[in-house]
C-alpha cells in the first residue's frame, strides 16, 4: 500500500485543482483495490464512497459540491480507520484523512 500513498501524496502536493478526473479515477481504483478485502470497520463504507466519487467524476458535468462533500466524508472516515492500520501505515492513513478533510 505504500506506493498508493506516494501517488496520492504527489497528486495532492501538485494541488487538488491540477488533478484531472482521469488521474483521480486512477487513484480511486487503486484505493478501492487496496481496501476491498480489508477487514477494518469502516473500510467497506470508504469503498462505497470511493465508488460514488468515481461516478461523480465520470459525470458529463461534475457537481463540485457533491464531489467536495464526498471527499470530506472520505476524509473523516479515513481518519477514523487510521488507528486500525498497521504500524507502518498508521501515520500515513491519518495524514491522508486530514488532507482529504481539509480540501
Amino acid at each position: 500500500m505504500p506506493a498508493r500513498f506516494v501517488a496520492t501524496e504527489n497528486a495532492f502536493e501538485k494541488g487538488v485543482d491540477s488533478i484531472t478526473p482521469a488521474a483521480a479515477i486512477k487513484l480511486i481504483d487503486g484505493w478501492e483495490e487496496a481496501l476491498k478485502d480489508a477487514e477494518i470497520t469502516g473500510a467497506k463504507g470508504i469503498v462505497a464512497d470511493l465508488e460514488r466519487l468515481k461516478k461523480a467524476l465520470h459525470a458529463d458535468t461534475p457537481d463540485g459540491e457533491k464531489i467536495k462533500t464526498l471527499v470530506g466524508k472520505l476524509g473523516e472516515a479515513t481518519t477514523k480507520i487510521a488507528g486500525h492500520a498497521d504500524d507502518k501505515t498508521k501515520d500515513k492513513v491519518a495524514a491522508l484523512g486530514k488532507t482529504l478533510s481539509s480540501l
